[in-house]
């Protein structure tokens, strides 16, 4: 398995206030800095006790370094999982709430499959797998997530292995996840963007699937 970043993106910057991190704790700041900056979101840092909430649209520390009148939209890092898809939507559900609570999953099927996430209409990752089995591990871990809305979309360029995980994926997930096989016309040709790297020209073509709406996948 092969992560990749989705690059190529408008950073997702607040219009008036400020995504901000705020702690002295070293392992906390890497940690949630490296999250932010993958996901593209523009951030500032504070100290602590320099943090304005008037100013502050989501805020990042730690529960000891928590302002004790604090009342504004916050998360501790304790809170976070470690889960890199369950830690990026708990953060992008907080920053992007009057968007639908939608998650799209794309797929590319191939030697080397790619896997791309979309959450509420911003890229979360991009990744490639050769093992299968691993593909549908992933989804299962979008499924377990709870959105309102999961829809998974599956490129067919490979035909045969598209409805081969088109029935695996409705076997998982049963009638309340939406399934649509995608015509990949067009994306390989983007994909080429993304350079030589096959895993990630294969991951970035799963971006460009998960974006296209297809004809839906008749389960049962």
């Amino acid at each position: 398995m092969r992560t990749y970043v989705a690059r190529g993106e408008a950073p997702l910057a607040p219009e008036t206030r400020q995504v901000v991190v705020a702690t002295v704790n070293g392992r906390a700041y890497y940690d949630l800095l490296g999250m932010l900056r993958s996901l593209g979101v523009e951030f500032v840092s504070r100290f602590p006790w320099a943090v304005k909430p008037d100013e502050t649209l989501l805020l990042l520390t730690t529960r000891s370094e928590l302002p004790p009148d604090y009342a504004g939209d916050f998360i501790l890092y304790e809170e976070l999982t470690g889960d890199w898809l369950r830690d990026a939507v708990a953060i992008l559900g907080r920053l992007l709430k009057k968007r639908k609570d939608t998650l799209v999953v794309g797929l590319d099927p191939g030697e080397n499959t790619g896997v791309a996430f979309v959450y509420r209409g911003h890229p979360v990752v991009t990744q490639s797998f050769r093992n299968m089995d691993e593909v549908l591990t992933i989804v299962g871990r979008a499924l377990a997530l709870g959105v309102k809305e999961l829809l998974v979309r599956i490129g067919t360029g490979d035909p045969s292995r598209a409805w081969f995980l088109a029935r695996r994926v409705a076997d998982m997930s049963g009638a309340g996840v939406k399934i649509e096989m995608v015509d990949e016309k067009g994306t390989t040709k983007l994909a080429i963007q993304a350079g030589s790297d096959h895993g990630r020209r294969d991951a970035y073509s799963a971006l460009m699937i998960a974006r296209k709406k297809g004809r839906a996948f008749a389960q049962g």
